[in-house]
């Protein structure tokens, strides 16, 4: 999952002040550890996040429920892909929200085709890869923000409701305006990918290139259909559709909390009180708490303390 836009929201971009406690003091285990027990003892850990609204939203509920259980959590830094990474690696950081798709092909270097598609299967898949460079995957998430083509829910019955039957459409149909990052063009889960294994009248359609996702010209009507990200606040709020994927074209792109290996060996509290609030996040839940943040301007913190409360992992 590659995003490109940045929400409205602050972020600060400086080094944390903290050191990390539990850093590289403790020798890595062979293995991650699981989860268990339910409090820090008074722990000073630090979270990164990427520069938008989800991974923002990721961070705080995280920093607000170890707060909760006796960590003290500091949310300072906020890097792209792959300086967060690095900053995991080298200490900067104890732990930050990553997607798998992305780990598998910027990180480790596989391809579409080369890891499983269904989410389980690729989170399983990419905590196995990562182990070895000391880095923990915990508490995954059910939902899935990956690439999509959407069009407006409105035209369903014009484009059909998968990517087959817009296909199938596209093949009497070579004009129709699609809406694509320009790297879209090229990428094996792009352009490519939906020629080979949808429809070679994919090729053929009328491709805009834009600079970020597509949702603000599907509604205006300048294309017919475009790319999303499927956790995108606007894909709720502008009444689209994404077309279903059923061969798994696009990658998987459930999260997980990356932890460096030290850092849960000394403290593995982190994955027992975020495995049950991640569980939480489905699809649907986090494309509405992004629109809070990113639609109807409420702050990160707000929402996130909300949604706690809401579902019983913080008191009112």
């Amino acid at each position: 999952m590659r995003r490109l836009t940045i929400a409205a929201v602050a972020f600060i971009l400086a080094p944390l002040g903290l050191a990390a406690c539990g850093g590289s003091s403790t020798p890595a285990a062979t293995a991650c550890p699981a989860g268990s027990g339910n409090s820090g003892h008074g722990a000073h850990l630090s979270i990164g996040f990427k520069p938008f609204a989800e991974e923002q939203l990721l961070a705080t509920i995280t920093q607000q429920v170890l707060q909760a259980h006796d960590f003290t959590i500091t949310d300072t830094f906020s890097a792209s892909d792959k300086a967060i990474g690095t900053a995991l690696t080298s200490g900067t950081i104890d732990m930050y929200w990553q997607y798998t798709g992305t780990e598998l092909t910027d990180y480790l270097g596989y391809s579409t085709g080369q890891f499983p598609t269904q989410l389980t299967q690729a989170y399983n898949f990419v905590q196995e890869k990562d182990a070895p460079r000391d880095i923990c995957w915990t508490s995954d998430t059910p939902f899935d923000d990956t690439n999509g083509i959407a069009i407006k829910a409105s035209e369903e019955g014009t484009y059909g409701t998968t990517l087959s039957a817009f296909g199938t459409y596209l093949a009497s149909h070579p004009n129709t305006s699609i809406c694509i990052l320009a790297e879209f063009r090229t990428r094996p889960d792009g352009l490519p990918g939906l020629e080979k294994t949808y429809n070679e009248s994919y090729g053929s359609a009328n491709y805009v290139t834009v600079g970020s996702t597509a949702e603000q010209e599907l509604n205006s009507g300048q294309c017919d259909a475009g790319e999303v990200f499927t956790t995108d606040a606007a894909i709720q709020t502008d009444d689209l559709y994404v077309l279903q994927d059923s061969k798994n074209l696009f990658p998987p792109d459930n999260a997980g909390l990356l932890v460096r290996k030290s850092v849960l060996q000394q403290y593995p509290a982190i994955a027992a009180l975020m495995a049950p609030v991640a569980a939480q996040l489905t699809t649907s839940t986090v494309l509405s708490l992004d629109a809070d943040v990113e639609v109807d301007n409420e702050t990160v913190s707000t929402v996130a303390h909300n949604w706690l409360v809401q579902n019983h992992f913080l008191a009112g």
